[in-house]
């Protein structure tokens, strides 16, 4: 006989007990499946960057490269329930030491240091807090290994994601293979590595420098110049009320906002005297001389660039710069074809890294999507 499900024997009982009663023949007993709901995925489709790199297959394999090795390097790490399990051998290895030596009144045992199991409980004490100490280097070796391997993944990535600008197209960047890159006097591809990076803080240094530079003296005076006329023809004083109708004259007021502080935070307003516009107006001339005179005390014409001479320097400095993170990175993926232990810097262009060039192509007649993976085209 089947073994009846408890929901179903209450229903038969109550409908037998209810046919009884009022005579009628009661109708089939059914199961009642829950309907089940229907709706759409919410969130947009899954997006991998790597679709991004259709014209780019060279650099698609070079996205691939750095997943496998930074999850090669994740999956090496130690797992951090056994840093815990060392530690906390460590920790009771200490506390039954301290317990075998204690006073009785502290609810130790007071065993002399010369017993015994005094000296095994401190042999065995000091061979946990070797294999914790162990297990923590251990585990921090292999993280900054991990972490080494996935910062630059991460930029590279990253640039996929939100750095492009709109109407570019990613191609293989077509460069020297890493064995003509070897300069004379270089042994390996670790060498040279090491040299091209090198080379790419010096650059960066230059770039710096070039950025802290100070404006030309003549630049600077026009500037302020510009500045001060400006304040002093907000400052100037209106007198036409006072001659066309015996009004009153018409100072420069400025606007300011304070916080009232009170039960309730609140803005108040108010228009007050521009002194500083008013002084301005009255010894402009003054003003300037002064200004020119701190200029003088304080300018570097020897060492100084022009806005012009700023961006040209910096735009040749940073091509310069690419192409030498595009020599290591062809240096880094080497020394991986020949084992070697070798990783991308955290802070390299990662268009170098992936090895692409970005090509600007005309608008087609189809807008393209305004976020890939995150909206859909409309027919």
């Amino acid at each position: 006989m089947a073994h009846e499900q408890p929901e179903a024997g209450w229903r038969r009982f109550f409908v037998a007990e209810a046919s009884a009663a009022t005579g009628f023949t009661p109708g089939p007993i059914a199961e009642t499946v829950a309907p089940t709901s229907f709706s759409l995925p919410s969130g947009p489709p899954s997006f991998d960057p790597i679709d991004l790199l259709v014209h780019a297959p060279a650099a698609a394999e070079r996205l691939r490269l750095q997943r496998d090795r930074c999850s090669e390097k994740h999956a090496a790490m130690i797992p951090h329930i056994e840093l815990q399990e060392a530690i906390a051998k460590r920790t009771g290895d200490e506390q039954n030491f301290q317990r075998l030596q204690a006073h009785p009144q502290d609810g130790g045992f007071g065993l002399p240091p010369t017993d015994a199991r005094v000296v095994a409980a401190e042999r065995q004490l000091a061979r946990s807090r070797d294999d914790a100490r162990r297990a923590q280097e251990r585990s921090d070796k292999l993280a900054a290994a991990w972490r080494a391997a996935s910062l630059p993944l991460a930029g590279c990535e990253d640039l996929l994601k939100h750095g492009l600008p709109s109407g570019v197209q990613l191609l293989d960047y077509d460069g020297p293979a890493a064995a003509a890159l070897l300069l004379k006097g270089e042994k390996n591809v670790i060498e040279a590595r090491e040299n091209r990076g090198r080379r790419a803080r010096e650059i960066k240094a230059a770039i710096h420098t070039i950025q802290s530079s100070r404006f030309p003296t003549s630049y600077c005076k026009q500037s302020a110049r510009e500045q001060v006329e400006l304040l002093a023809r907000r400052g100037a004083v209106s007198v036409s009320r006072l001659v066309e109708i015996d009004g009153e004259l018409e100072w420069p007021l400025t606007r300011q906002t304070s916080e009232v502080i009170a039960e309730r935070r609140s803005l108040a307003f108010a228009e007050v005297p521009d002194t500083l516009a008013l002084i301005a107006w009255l010894h402009k001339d003054a003003l300037i001389t002064a200004i020119d005179r701190e200029i003088d005390a304080e300018g570097d014409d020897a060492g100084s660039l022009s806005h012009e001479e700023r961006l040209q320097r910096i735009t040749e400095a940073q091509s310069d710069l690419l192409d030498i993170e595009r020599q290591e990175a062809a240096l880094v993926y080497a020394a991986w074809e020949h084992g070697l232990a070798c990783e991308h810097r955290a802070d390299c262009n990662p268009v170098a890294i992936l090895g692409i060039e970005l090509r600007t192509v005309p608008r087609a007649d189809t807008l393209p999507e305004t976020s890939p993976g995150y909206s859909w085209l409309r027919k």
